[in-house]
């Protein structure tokens, strides 16, 4: 069989190397080829990153596609046009959620103790020693508790920060383990009104598409902190610097935007209440991808179904 690998940000022998290493661990026989250079190839399947249209278009054998990342707004609605019936398989973690724990930590830490008044005072030249708040009253959070929002979350309750969270149903694979109140969306207020440190883990579907505007966000508490490791168009950036220029939103994480890279100048750049991040939060990892995605293959070959198929209704 035949996969076909699409990332133009990923050197193509990396893929092939750790593919070819666990496929004969597995006992598959898999060619794996460069889409990249070889658009005209066919192939079976697809590990895809933002892939060409025309090249996506000309497969006509391909019986899964694999999406490099957790999320998959920029590859589903393509793939559902092109090739209807194709499933497509997100990675599961694959080493992601670890990252994103790590990130989310920082920033919440980051908030509480208070760093971006620290780095103001700094600015000033000022002195001061700032009283903490409460650990007990710095709620965290989590809206969207899919794999990414379940490890960071366990992560900020391990630091003893109270934590709640919000779904779209209300309901979360993670929720018993953690053991945290759990909102639907359409209780979305009462979740904000809670809540010290949004962390927003959302996908981007047509429901969550500027889903956080002004309205919105106001029901956050005053001086409240933001953190966006999702996708920047969840966010309206506008009305966010508006809450950020008049203090009602204290300081944002923010690692993606509704254009990236972010212009020059985009004012978010510079905003002294501001940290921003290239898309790092969570990168892909090749080794453990390339694990996940020959394991994922090997049951498709037994007629099995595996984990990861996105609903193509849900958009994730």
């Amino acid at each position: 069989m035949r996969l076909a690998v699409w990332d133009p940000d990923e050197p193509f022998r990396r893929w092939r190397d750790a593919l070819m290493q666990h496929a004969k661990e597995t006992g598959l026989a898999i060619d794996v080829i460069d889409a990249c250079a070889e658009p005209e190839a066919q192939a079976e399947f697809a590990l895809v990153w933002r892939p060409d249209a025309d090249w996506l278009a000309g497969q006509m054998g391909l019986r899964a596609v694999f999406n490099l990342g957790a999320g998959v707004d920029a590859i589903a609605p393509q793939l559902h046009r092109l090739h209807p019936g194709v499933p497509l398989i997100r990675l599961e973690d694959a080493g992601m959620g670890r990252q994103m724990a790590d990130y989310v930590a920082e920033g919440v830490l980051h908030a509480y103790r208070r760093m971006p008044d620290y780095a103001e005072q700094q600015a000033q030249q000022r002195w001061e020693a700032l009283p903490l708040a409460p650990r007990a009253s710095f709620t965290v959070g989590f809206l969207g508790l899919g794999q990414m929002g379940a490890a960071a979350a366990r992560r900020v309750a391990a630091m003893d920060f109270p934590i709640h969270a919000c779904t779209r149903s209300g309901q979360a694979a993670a929720a018993a383990d953690l053991k945290c109140p759990l909102h639907a969306l359409d209780r979305l207020d009462d979740f904000l009104a809670q809540t010290r440190v949004l962390v927003v883990l959302l996908p981007l579907t047509a429901d969550t598409h500027g889903l956080l505007d002004y309205a919105v966000l106001s029901r956050l508490p005053q001086g409240a902190h933001l953190i966006n490791a999702s996708r920047g168009a969840v966010i309206d950036q506008a009305d966010l610097l508006d809450l950020l220029q008049s203090g009602h939103i204290a300081s944002a994480l923010l690692d993606v935007f509704a254009t990236e890279p972010l212009p020059a100048a985009d004012p978010l750049w510079r905003h002294p209440r501001v940290r921003v991040t290239p898309h790092v939060a969570a990168q892909t990892l090749v080794g453990p991808s390339a694990a996940q995605i020959v394991r994922k293959i090997a049951a498709i070959e037994r007629g099995e179904r595996p984990g990861g198929v996105v609903d193509m209704r849900l958009g994730y």
